[in-house]
């Protein structure tokens, strides 16, 4: 630290304030003041590229130690191999001495038998006492040479839906398969009883690792002519030792069939049995010899160490090597199936490509999970995506890139702060949810270019991203402290950002208005309400007194309004530069009325348009009821031509204005309205007749007095 104050920053005992405040007291000046400032905030700077240089160390280091463990992880695997390859060749080995051991002489001979013989009965008293709560299992201990290598309890399922159905306890032999059911033994203390069902010889016995699905995990299925029944296991660990120890006694049994095979047809000699198997074991040798040359003959060097390198990459997550070498082998393999060994290696080959899916699976559902999705977003899971195509798990492929979208939308409409305006909330949030649908949808189709299925796919996965955006956005439109032409005025910005899916062939107006159409249609009617609310509270305070304005620029400023609003004011009601025959609440109805119109038809849809006609139409029978009640109680005829001015103003100008508009928009007519306005303007004739002077008749002048 470069200052001599950075000490006390670290004690554990630091206070700010009173740091400040010592330092405040020690300056004279705000130069001095200025001065300490610029040390702390030069502090401050040291600090931060101190702190992001040792972060950058931090994070080299770790991804030279990621690299170090995926290298050490790969040497492991490829140790793992060798392992059990050598293990493989002693057991191997070790069934050819004992198929080859040659008694030289007869007391040892007799006693190995002894030895068997202890050993047999050994292997009787346990398998005995491991039977002993097993119900009609007493005959099972008769077999000589039977040992039991695992036991544990699995539930089994139905074949068909994967409900449960009931308990059992399985017991896997060297040469058999017996399942137990449980017995009740709530009344009684010791260990569980079981009976006996069936037994199974391993020979007609197939053992099948069941993949995870749905409702079914850590299954086994058992094919046994002509049962097939499936059993689930507690745990991973459980069902791995299960599948192991099967394959451990299938091979023991055939070994030993095999064995039976060569000693009956040997002769129970000891010269001969020495000569014989000599002969034996050149042969097998020999066999052994020529089956290696023939596939070291036809197979590359490469081949011989496919199942290693497919190792190396899947761990070091070189997928596309590793996709490359396993079809350049299944190539080869397809061209050569006449070699056995190569048959086998197609076995290896495949597990190998399950592997590869299982990895690049987790790799695409880890990414989905996590809270925070950044480094490339969704082209960097194309990768991903072409391998499980090329690898036939289309489906699998397209399930996770959109679980994949979906994380990624969710995270971007998060990063959305709610601050400011509604308005503003919603466009940011809709023109991010839309144009990232439409991203979604485009690079969908590049990855997916011929898969219908899959387009299908992102059609349901569209719609309920826009069903769970219209949730959200509900919430934050539709309340009270928002207006109708606020609300309107986000609708509308919705309704222009859901015009980006239709340019890569979707459409989702109807759904988006679907949505919206019951919180919408509840809005507009309240909006009526406090509009009919407000024309009758105005009602009740007219006065009746043309309008007047204090200026000419303020006239000029309502008649501006009035013509950008589609309702000019006519010539003949302007009296001079102040005056208008027209009084404040017409004029303020006028412009209220027609903004309402225009968020009305913003909004309008085929579902919506009866509800809007009917608002409508009851807020200006409102205002219409109003004006016919003073024509009909105004006792001076200034008073009833002034009325007679706002009807004929309402039913020339603003009822005609809205006609149009609404025409304009749906295509017909209103015919409510338009039985509004000739109601009004019958009564306005009707008073205009009863204000014109009667005229008066002169009488005729007699010239002469003649008459008189």
């Amino acid at each position: 630290m470069p200052y001599s104050f950075a000490k006390s920053f670290i004690e554990a005992d630091f206070d700010a304030e009173k740091f400040v405040k010592d330092l405040s007291s020690q300056c004279v000046g705000a130069e001095e003041l200025r001065q300490q400032r610029a040390k702390i905030q030069e502090l401050s700077d040291t600090t931060s590229a101190l702190l992001k240089h040792n972060v950058y160390q931090n994070y080299i280091q770790f991804i030279e130690t990621a690299k170090e463990i995926s290298h050490l992880e790969s040497e492991m695997y490829q140790l793992s191999q060798l392992l059990s390859e050598q293990r493989s060749l002693l057991s191997v080995l070790a069934t050819h001495r004992k198929a080859g051991i040659v008694l030289e002489e007869d007391e040892f001979l007799q006693n190995n038998v002894l030895d068997v013989h202890s050993k047999e009965k050994e292997a009787k008293q346990k398998l005995t006492k491991l039977l002993e709560n097993v119900e009609g299992a007493a005959s099972l201990v008769e077999t000589p040479g039977r040992i039991c290598l695992y036991e544990g309890s699995l539930l089994e399922l139905d074949p068909l839906d994967g409900t449960p159905l009931k308990r059992i306890h399985a017991y896997l032999f060297n040469d058999i398969l017996m399942i137990s059911s449980w017995l009740s033994n709530s009344n009684k203390r010791g260990p569980p009883k079981f009976r006996m069902q069936v037994a199974y010889d391993l020979k007609s016995l197939a053992v099948i690792n069941v993949k995870d699905l749905g409702s079914i995990k850590l299954a086994l299925k058992l094919l046994a002519f002509p049962d097939t029944r499936i059993f689930q296991c507690p745990t991973a660990t459980n069902k791995k030792e299960w599948l192991d120890k099967y394959d451990q006694a299938k091979k023991s049994r055939i070994s030993q069939e095999s064995s039976i095979i060569i000693n009956q047809q040997q002769p129970i000699i000891y010269k001969q049995q020495l000569v014989s198997s000599s002969l034996v074991s050149s042969d097998s040798n020999i066999v052994c010899i020529e089956n290696e040359i023939e596939f070291n003959e036809i197979s590359p060097d490469w081949l011989l160490e496919t199942t290693e390198d497919l190792d190396s990459y899947i761990a070091q997550r070189h997928f596309e090597d590793a996709y490359n070498l396993f079809y350049k082998a299944k190539a080869f393999i397809a061209s050569n199936k006449t070699s056995r060994h190569l048959r086998e290696m197609e076995i290896a080959l495949n597990d190998r490509a399950y592997k590869l899916i299982s990895v690049i699976t987790k790799e695409m559902e880890s990414s989905a999970d996590a809270k925070s999705l950044q480094g490339g977003g969704l082209r960097s899971a194309r990768r991903a995506v072409r391998l499980l195509i090329q690898l036939e798990r289309t489906a699998k492929a397209c399930q996770l890139y959109l679980r994949l979208c979906s994380a990624a939308l969710k995270a971007s409409i998060k990063r959305v702060k709610r601050e400011g305006s509604t308005v503003a909330y919603v466009k940011q949030v809709s023109a991010i949810a839309f144009s990232n649908m439409a991203e979604v949808a485009r690079e969908f189709l590049k990855n997916f270019p011929c898969y219908t299925s899959c387009s299908s796919a992102l059609i349901v996965w569209s719609s309920n991203e826009l069903r769970l955006l219209a949730s959200h956005l509900i919430k934050q439109m539709f309340v009270p402290q928002v207006s109708l032409n606020t609300l309107v005025e986000c609708i509308v910005l919705i309704r222009s950002h859901c015009e980006q899916l239709t340019q890569v062939g979707t459409d989702f107006y109807y759904q988006w208005d679907g949505h919206i159409r019951t919180s919408l249609s509840r809005t507009l009617k309240e909006t009526g309400e406090k509009f009919m609310e407000a024309v009758k509270i105005r009602a009740a305070e007219d006065f009746l007194k043309p309008s007047y304005f204090q200026k000419p620029h303020n006239l000029r400023k309502i008649l501006s309004e009035l013509d950008y609003l589609g309702i000019p004011m006519p010539e003949y009601y302007i009296k001079n530069q102040y005056w208008i025959s027209i009084t404040n609440n017409t004029l303020t109805f006028s412009k209220m009325y027609i903004g309402l119109l225009e968020d009305c038809l913003n909004v309008a849809t085929h579902e919506l348009i009866n509800t809007i006609e009917e608002v409508l139409f009851l807020v200006l029978r409102v205002q219409v009821h109003h004006l016919q009640t003073l024509l009909h109680t105004s006792e001076l005829d200034r008073e009833r031509q002034l009325v007679n001015d706002n009807a004929k103003y309402l039913y020339d100008v603003v009822i005609t204005r809205t006609l149009e508009l609404h025409e304009a928009v749906t295509g017909y007519r209103f015919t409510n309205l338009l039985s509004l306005q000739e109601q009004l303007r019958h009564e306005s004739f009707r008073i205009e007749r009863k204000l014109e002077p009667t005229p008066q008749t002169s009488i005729p002048k007699y010239s002469t007095t003649e008459y008189i």
